[in-house]
Order: C-alpha cells, then sequence, then structure tokens
C-alpha cells in the first residue's frame, strides 16, 4: 500500500480559490489524491475565523468552513499537537526573520500562518508540498540569493544573509495554486469545457487575486 500524502494549504490559495469560485476543485481533487489536505491553526485563523467575523468576507468563511466540517481539509493537530506545532513555527520564524539583514536590522520576511506550514512539513515526517502562493516563502528556500537582490532593489541598500541559517530552511516541496489547477484541468476536474481559453482564464484569475505567476509562466504552463 502506497503511503499517504499532504497537501498542506497556507492562506492565500484557499482565499485565490474561493474568490473565484473554484474552492469546489478541492472535493475532487480529494478524490484523485491518496492523501490528506492539511490546515494549521493559523491558517485556519486567517481563512474562516476572521472572515466569519466580517459580513464583507462572512460567506468565503462559511464555505471554507463547510470543507473543514465535511473532512476535504482537515486541521493539522490531527496529526500533530498544537503544542508541537507552535514551538516548530516559532523555530522557524526565529530563523527566517533575521537571516536576512539591511543596515544593521533584520528584515521580517515570512509571518505565522505560511511559517506553520513549513512546521507542519518538518514535524509529520511524511510525504508532503506546502501549497502557497506568496513568492518570499518560496524564493527562501529555493532561491535565497535572488531573494537578496530583490530586497537590495527595494530598500536601495546592500542586504548580508546569513547562509547558515538557511541551512535550516531547506527540502522543503511548494506548489502554487495555479499548478493545482493546472492539475484539475489536466484531469478535467472543472465543470466547463476543456480548451486553451478555459485555461488561460483560470490562471489569469488567480494570478490577479494573489498568486505570484508572472505571464511568462502562465504561458509555459499552457504549453505542457
Amino acid at each position: 500500500m502506497k503511503s499517504k500524502k499532504y497537501l498542506v494549504f497556507d492562506a492565500g490559495p484557499l482565499i485565490s480559490l474561493t474568490m473565484n469560485g473554484l474552492l469546489g476543485i478541492l472535493e475532487k481533487l480529494k478524490k484523485d489524491f491518496n492523501g490528506e489536505f492539511i490546515i494549521t491553526p493559523s491558517v485556519k485563523a486567517e481563512v474562516i475565523d476572521k472572515p466569519l467575523k466580517i459580513k464583507r468576507y462572512e460567506f468565503e468563511g462559511v464555505r471554507i468552513k463547510d470543507l473543514l466540517e465535511r473532512g476535504i481539509l482537515k486541521l493539522s493537530s490531527d496529526f500533530i499537537s498544537n503544542g508541537q506545532l507552535e514551538k516548530e513555527t516559532a523555530r522557524l520564524l526565529d530563523i527566517a526573520n533575521s537571516s536576512f539583514k539591511s543596515l544593521g536590522t533584520n528584515i521580517n520576511l515570512i509571518h505565522n500562518a505560511e511559517t506553520s506550514c513549513l512546521a507542519f512539513s518538518n514535524l509529520c515526517k511524511c510525504d508532503n508540498v506546502i501549497v502557497i502562493d506568496e513568492r518570499t516563502t518560496r524564493l527562501l528556500v529555493e532561491n535565497p540569493e535572488n531573494l537578496k537582490k530583490i530586497f537590495e532593489k527595494k530598500l536601495h541598500s546592500s542586504v548580508s544573509v546569513d547562509n547558515n541559517k538557511l541551512k535550516n530552511l531547506k527540502d522543503f516541496r511548494f506548489i502554487r495554486s495555479a499548478e493545482l489547477l493546472y492539475l484539475a484541468y489536466e484531469r478535467d476536474l472543472l465543470d466547463l469545457k476543456k480548451d486553451k481559453t478555459l485555461l488561460d482564464s483560470i490562471l489569469y484569475a488567480v494570478k490577479y487575486t494573489g498568486t505570484s505567476i508572472s505571464s511568462g509562466e502562465i504561458e509555459d504552463i499552457k504549453n505542457l
């Protein structure tokens, strides 16, 4: 029997899918997937708890809450204690947010929700991929030198990087909501005619609702 796989969702992809009326794709993908779709308490706070208190976003919160109640999404606490997760999240936050400095001051790079996804990935000892649209976290792991250049351009000053600390931020795997939607498209899970216009439209939809993806990358996906 194959071991289970885990998709660990940051808040951004869930919000983007909800805003574009594509949240139902997750239920269909789950049936195709031998594993679990995970959210941490910090992500739940952003996509369910906070929206339910704001009338403008309440329906978005209701829809994601429904996925959690029906077991399409599961809380990380079903697999790892909140105490363990909080401790590892704090450790990784400290590492990430003290690794880059400008003018002698630490640059705060990432926040609690996305860091909690990294923490779960570290702790679960399982085959997992983090679903995240936020560019900084991905570059911090995959290409810190490029992230350094971006911040030097943004801050108009030199940036120093502690590469020894960054050794603690290795071996994470990421996928964006755009790639997740491409998988859904390839598997005919969208309730619309499958053609290049549909693929183009959904990729640009998530681009304009928070996914860090260029037009060139979208063209690459379409040409796969």
